[in-house]
């Protein structure tokens, strides 16, 4: 199958940067900066607790960003507007002499992102999202990476992503952000539990850069990567990973993800305008989406667990004139997500033995609980392709 996206780690993978160091630097910036600024105590535990606050169960609906803001002001007692500027004051003075002493480039980095341009792949910079776009910019600039807008498919900042990076569900959003299926994106990264094991989990390739000569899998240092792309017909050498059961809750809730991040900062007014007359709206899109998922896609699954070998008929295709179901974006949006909660909730009390269940499809022919399943999750993200193309923020990928 062909790979149409690299998603590359930033911090010493694309750049030099001492973990360690670097977090406690930054922490003790933080408490310097907060206590003058506000006389506040302990802000870098507060940070800590808001950072940790990331990995709690939620719908996926709100940015790291908001989540890390909410938890940081309910802690600080500052209001919104203080903490926020704050912050800002904070990347802006203390965090670039902070680079200065901590971040330096790795060989061969930029060359690297050079030949992928050139191989005409999408890149995603994949680094954890728990700070600001413009914070990482500084951080590859401070490497001697480019910076450029366009360079990049997407960069994962905080108020971009819903999913710290060590949850599978962040690399199902950005998969969702660019309109591709898993199969069709490579990984490369240092790290086994923020990299290359929640990568695999959803089917995503990976590249483990590691001197390790006993690792497994694809592995080898940032040159070897370079030279990989640099050989002809690269993209087309990697097969597809067969399905597995815990492939597809992760890609459920990154899906949500990405059409929330896809609908942030579109105008209302813009929410029932069709680009052209044989196009859906966004309101006629999440209407598609919240539909399918409560009378198709679900239930779907459910007659496949409780009867023997059904036949699944295939619901007959909407025309362009879908009627809208509400005028809130937002609010149909929520009632996707409810019922998408629903359906997490079954595949939850799922067996193993269940997801083999027989069915036979009047499309797809003999199949499964498992393969219809992993549908539901290529459905989610055919419309959100559609979505945003409608919104025209789509990645042109070869």
């Amino acid at each position: 199958m062909m790979i149409k996206a690299i998603l590359l780690d930033l911090d010493n993978t694309l750049l030099l940067n001492p973990d360690k160091v670097f977090a406690q630097a930054f922490l003790q910036g933080v408490t310097s900066h907060f206590q003058q600024a506000h006389g506040l105590e302990s802000a870098d535990q507060m940070h800590r607790a808001s950072l940790k606050g990331l990995a709690d169960a939620h719908d996926g609906t709100q940015s790291n960003m908001a989540r890390m803001e909410t938890l940081f002001q309910h802690a600080s007692a500052l209001s919104a507007e203080a903490a926020r500027e704050t912050w800002a004051a904070f990347y802006a003075t203390a965090y670039p002499s902070l680079l200065e002493t901590c971040i330096e480039p790795v060989a061969g980095a930029a060359s690297l992102i050079e030949s992928l341009r050139e191989a005409g792949a999408a890149i995603v910079i994949a680094t954890n999202p728990i700070y600001p776009e413009a914070a990482i910019r500084a951080r590859m600039a401070q490497a001697g990476l480019p910076i450029e807008h366009g360079v990049y498919a997407l960069v994962t900042g905080a108020e971009l992503m819903h999913y710290p990076k060590s949850d599978p569900a962040y690399y199902a959003e950005i998969l969702g952000r660019i309109g591709i299926e898993p199969y069709e994106a490579l990984m490369v990264g240092d790290s086994l539990t923020n990299d290359i094991q929640p990568a695999h989990t959803i089917g995503v390739h990976t590249f483990h850069i590691t001197t390790d000569a006993e690792a497994g899998g694809l592995h080898g240092t940032l040159a070897d990567v370079t030279a990989l792309v640099q050989e002809q017909d690269w993209h087309n050498r990697f097969p597809t990973q067969p399905l597995r059961a815990e492939m597809i809750a992760p890609q459920y809730r990154g899906n949500l993800a990405a059409m929330y991040g896809l609908l942030e900062h579109v105008s209302s007014d813009y929410w029932p305008k069709r680009p052209d007359p044989n196009e859906w709206s966004i309101l006629q899109i999440l209407c598609h989406l919240a539909e399918s998922e409560e009378k198709d896609q679900r239930p779907r699954l459910e007659r496949i667990l409780h009867s023997d070998n059904p036949f699944i008929v295939a619901p007959h295709p909407s025309g362009p004139n879908l009627p809208v179901c509400d005028t809130d974006a937002y609010r149909v949006a929520q009632r996707f997500v409810q019922q998408r909660q629903q359906t997490l909730a079954f595949l939850a009390t799922l067996q193993p033995d269940d997801w083999q269940r027989p069915a036979r499809h009047s499309v797809f022919g003999l199949t499964t609980l498992l393969e219809m399943a992993h549908f539901t999750a290529q459905h989610d993200r055919l419309h959100l392709n559609q979505l945003c193309q409608t919104i025209g923020r789509c990645v042109s990928i070869f």
